[in-house]
């Protein structure tokens, strides 16, 4: 039996909340909506039971990092990103900043890093 889900966002909505959130922290890359797969609802992801969107971010491929491409989640009920996935995989949420860092410090510790080696 198939359950009718009540989307409370569109595509287009989703596409402009994550080009809304890409642009307040800064983030880079480019999001192609004439893509199918650069937008797609989810009735549950993850280990939420609550229906998202993800939308995809090309980003230009560098050795550190798996993908050339992020994803931003965006819960339906709230019309808010919840987090990025990463281009390796790793979650990420620059609005919460419960890693410490901040992106300059985060920044700079990757620049020494890259410069020693």
């Amino acid at each position: 039996m198939s359950e009718k889900i009540n989307k409370h966002l569109t595509a287009e909505r989703a596409v402009q909340i994550a080009e809304e959130y890409k642009e307040k922290y800064n983030l880079s890359g480019t999001i192609d909506s004439t893509k199918e797969r650069t937008v797609k609802f989810y009735n549950q992801f993850d280990d939420s039971n609550l229906p998202v969107w993800l939308v995809m971010v090309n980003i230009i491929l560098t050795v550190f990092q798996a993908d050339d491409e992020y994803t931003i989640v965006i819960s339906d009920a709230e019309a808010q990103v919840k987090y990025l996935i990463d281009p390796n995989g790793h979650y990420y949420a620059p609005h919460t900043k419960e890693d410490g860092l901040t992106d300059e410090e985060f920044d700079k510790l990757w620049n020494e890093d890259s410069e020693d080696n």
